[in-house]
């Protein structure tokens, strides 16, 4: 608990809010600050309460909870919350609760309006917290962690949505006035001019809808763990980056003359594992600056976990029976996940076959999954679907009376066993097409290449064996649809991805689940480290204890004889 003056001031500075402030700023901030203890379970402040101060915990657990009691966040030391309030005077949309004994700094909105025109890089850094945590509500982020809650959450700029939906609308444009004319002036008698417009407008509209929601499946996020990037292209593309905030190793700012003039710039977050590119972000200085001070507040709460693990593992080598080492958890995490693994369906065959219909990559249980360019299937179906055309045109003109000469029933029984053929002619090459994945899990990479009712050849190599990675766009088609190879060299053996979308991200993807299993061994000889020093302390402890008993057990009493 802190307990001087100077303390909290100290303590504001590792706070992201304040965090860019100096020493005298801090002092005449820190001053506004009161200091309230609430106990276990007690309300801080209660939904659709008056919205009247921030609060900063200074030591315990705070839950932020919906309306529903639905906790949405877990915080502890150094963590802001009810922030809107210095900026809004709506309600409150949550609650905070007490989860153990827990003292705050509060600073009233009433003292914050003495100060907030002399501070406004304090108000811009409130502003994008506040926008973060009304975003997170309206956002599915499943994958989130019990313990983990959003700090930073941001789409592009809403001029990269301007300019994707910009191309569509002047082709649209373009094609209703190429309509009307047709209708009008040159074919006035026919309806082809309506027929146009009408799937002109109507492939507009789509394209354009199309368009909003890939600009809407773009995230940035920061949270009290990792730094994500997620990047999505509706029903095809889907890619989430992310790095642990302790491997951050520097933050840099990007951006181009337009850029510049708009107000947008890519944040590039460099870490132990690779680089992570946060693309055309609104407020990006701020969020750069926000990163950097939520990854030197994680550097001290590492170091305050790494003391308490330690304490732990002492206390368990010690025989302290309340104490429960990191590898106990360990475990009953896994066995928690393998009661969870236990409990899912296997997906029947249908649902199989058209799960994922024609996503080129896509991510599963942890593992980031490719399948081969829609190049490749094409190239195997266009006959067929030729031939089912063919077939469904000749069924037109029987129907229409235009193919008398072959008797309707005889040419009926031969366009459907040709349409049967076809049809399992498409499905084994779909299915074909689908079962050749290329997969990159955490420790591995696996190249899976399995025929219909045939046989499974599957090629796997560790990650950290990986020697070199390269690709190549593959002749005319692949530059124009952007797929190619990369090869991946393992001591004497080469694996390929082939045919893959965006080779280049693939590499990427490869690289960086490289640097993350690299940095996961490391960890492990770190914690081997701990427990083997851990180990030598507590055998030391041992011998003195028993060096001490043997002394006094040695040591005559005041009366005995010298």
């Amino acid at each position: 608990m802190l307990k001087k003056f100077g303390e909290i001031v100290e303590f504001l500075s590792q706070v992201p809010f304040f965090a860019h402030l100096d020493e005298s700023d801090l002092d005449r901030i820190g001053r506004l600050f009161h200091r309230e203890y609430f106990r276990p379970g007690e309300e801080i402040f209660s939904y659709q309460g008056s919205p009247d101060a921030v609060y900063i915990i200074l030591s315990g657990k705070v839950d932020l909870l919906h309306a529903e009691d639905r906790c949405f966040a877990h915080l502890s030391q150094g963590d802001a919350f009810g922030e809107e309030a210095l900026l809004f005077d709506d309600p409150r949309y949550y609650r905070a609760v007490s989860q153990e004994n827990t003292h705050l700094l509060r600073l009233d909105v009433t003292d914050y309006e003495l100060i907030y025109e002399d501070y406004p890089e304090v108000e811009d850094r409130l502003d994008v917290a506040i926008r973060s945590r009304s975003l997170s509500f309206r956002v599915n982020l499943s994958w989130l962690q019990d313990n983990e809650y959003v700090h930073v959450l941001t789409r592009r700029h809403p001029a990269v949505l301007w300019g994707k939906v910009l191309v569509p609308s002047i082709l649209t444009i373009l094609l209703v006035v190429f309509s009307l004319l047709l209708q009008t002036r040159w074919l006035p008698g026919r309806p082809y001019g309506w027929i146009l417009l009408a799937v002109g407008v109507f492939t507009g509209i789509l394209w354009v809808l199309w368009r909003v929601i890939d600009w809407r499946n773009d995230f940035f996020i920061v949270t009290n763990k990792r730094v994500v990037w997620i990047e999505k292209v509706a029903l095809i593309y889907e890619s989430r980056q992310e790095a642990p905030l302790r491997t951050i190793m520097s933050v840099d700012l990007q951006h181009t003359r337009l850029g510049g003039l708009i107000g947008f710039a890519d944040v590039v977050v460099n870490t132990y594992v690779g680089t992570i590119r946060l693309r055309d972000l609104e407020d990006a200085e701020i969020i750069a600056s926000l990163i950097e001070s939520y990854w030197h507040a994680s550097k001290s709460n590492n170091q305050r976990e790494e003391s308490q693990l330690m304490e732990q593992i002492l206390g368990e080598k010690l025989g302290s029976p309340w104490q429960t080492s990191a590898d106990t958890r360990v475990r009953r995490a896994q066995q928690v996940n393998q009661k969870a693994a236990t409990k899912q369906k296997e997906p029947g065959f249908l649902v199989w076959l058209f799960s994922d219909f024609i996503r080129l990559r896509y991510e599963e249980d942890g593992a980031i999954i490719y399948r081969k360019h829609w190049f490749v299937l094409v190239r195997h179906i266009w006959l067929p679907l030729l031939i089912f055309l063919l077939g469904l045109g000749a069924a037109v003109g029987f129907l229409g009376g235009a193919l008398e000469i072959v008797p309707i029933n005889f040419a009926f029984a031969i366009l459907v066993v040709i349409f049967f053929l076809c049809f399992i002619w498409i499905t084994y090459q779909y299915a074909d097409w689908r079962n050749d994945i290329y997969k990159i899990t955490h420790d591995q990479i696996i190249d899976v290449d399995r025929k219909p009712l045939g046989k499974i050849r599957r090629r796997s190599a560790p990650l950290e064996n990986i020697l070199s990675i390269e690709y190549e766009r593959l002749g005319f088609w692949g530059f124009l649809f952007n797929f190619g190879t990369v090869s991946i060299s393992v001591g004497n053996v080469r694996l390929t991805f082939d045919y893959v979308y965006q080779p280049s991200d693939v590499q990427q993807d490869i690289f960086y689940r490289m640097g993350e299993r690299l940095e996961s061994l490391r960890q492990f000889e770190i914690d081997s480290e701990r427990e083997r020093i851990s180990e030598w302390i507590a055998t030391y402890h041992r011998g003195s204890n028993q060096s001490e008993d043997t002394r006094k057990s040695d040591t005559p009493g005041k009366n005995g004889i010298a």
